[in-house]
């Protein structure tokens, strides 16, 4: 099973990364996590061939951004690549005043969807519409700012480091600023630093480093089993692995240790309360086996497979 976090260059499209990716390693079967604009750079974790059955468990991850917003101007596509609605003056606006209104946007909010965006609209991108002059309906989702930390301020720019839950449109962000600050604004540049505590910049290659690695044995592949480290972990015996191979449930010893975040445990820690616990098998070499759930039925524990890699 191969995964790997492609650090994007601006210009790509997720989707050109993963041609990419196809055909260096000739794979048929790959996916990514995360889509990234054009403009944006930075982490993109890729999985191939079976590992793109992992991609479920990481859709909820949150991300990392390094963003620079120019206030003083608005665009229709809320960043640089779109048209320029207003101008406007920034006036007696000062670096206390930025961060104490970005400092608002902390925890939940409801957040605009951008009329140029991907989200569909009765099966139809709203960008397709939006690029035919048709009136795109306003659609919003709650997000979540987990951090916002301004990094620097030279008016009209200001860049921000970003913690945030899936789905959160940056540009928004920026375009939410300029409209409370009366002073419009747009995003310039971003930057996915971090997708989830899994895939960020210090283990991701650049398509440049990619392309000068002959073998495969050379790549930096990301082992599934440390991608999947928060969720528990039974040994299975050959005898286990050979029903889990057939889709079966099989009984797990009342004794077995459990491993999660990171933290070593035991079943007595488990009860009908816990009922079920999602949890990967692996083989006596540590190969993935299968994710499913443990449960505890008439005192018994059982491993019950919902997929199956070998």
């Amino acid at each position: 099973m191969r995964i790997i976090s492609i650090n994007k260059p601006g210009g790509w499209t997720s989707f050109d990364v993963v041609r990419f990716i196809k055909r260096k390693f000739h794979e048929k079967k790959v996916g990514h996590l995360g889509t990234l604009d054009p403009m944006a750079k930075g982490v993109l974790p890729v999985f191939l061939g079976q590992a793109t059955r992992l991609i479920p468990l990481f859709n909820d991850a949150d991300k990392t951004y390094r963003a620079v917003f120019k206030f003083g101007e608005s665009t229709d596509t809320f960043d640089a690549e779109g048209k320029v609605t207003e101008f406007q003056n920034l006036g007696n606006l000062n670096p206390e005043e930025v961060t104490k209104t970005i400092h608002t946007f902390l925890g939940q909010q409801t957040q605009q969807t951008p009329a140029f965006s991907a989200t569909k609209i009765k099966g139809v991108p709203a960008y397709k519409l939006a690029r035919q002059g048709l009136k795109v309906p306003v659609k919003t989702r709650l997000v979540t700012f987990h951090e916002l930390e301004v990094e620097s301020i030279e008016l009209p720019f200001v860049q921000i480091r970003i913690n945030c839950s899936k789905g959160t449109y940056i540009r928004t962000l920026a375009n939410d600023l300029g409209l409370l600050l009366k002073v419009g604004a747009h995003l310039t540049s971003l930057e996915r630093l971090a997708c989830g505590k899994w895939f960020h910049t210090s283990n991701s290659v650049s398509i440049e480093e990619l392309e000068k690695i002959e073998t495969e044995n050379n790549v930096p592949w990301i082992s599934p089993l440390e991608v999947l480290n928060h969720l528990y972990t039974v040994i299975g015996t050959p005898e286990m692995v050979s029903s889990i191979k057939q889709g079966r449930r099989v009984e797990v010893s009342p004794q077995f240790s459990t491993e999660g975040n990171g933290k070593k445990t035991d079943e007595k820690e488990f009860g009908l309360e816990t009922n079920p616990v999602q949890t990967k098998v692996v083989d006596t070499c540590h190969n993935l086996v299968a994710i499913g759930f443990v449960m505890w039925e008439n005192l018994g524990s059982y491993f019950q497979p919902t997929k199956v890699f070998v």
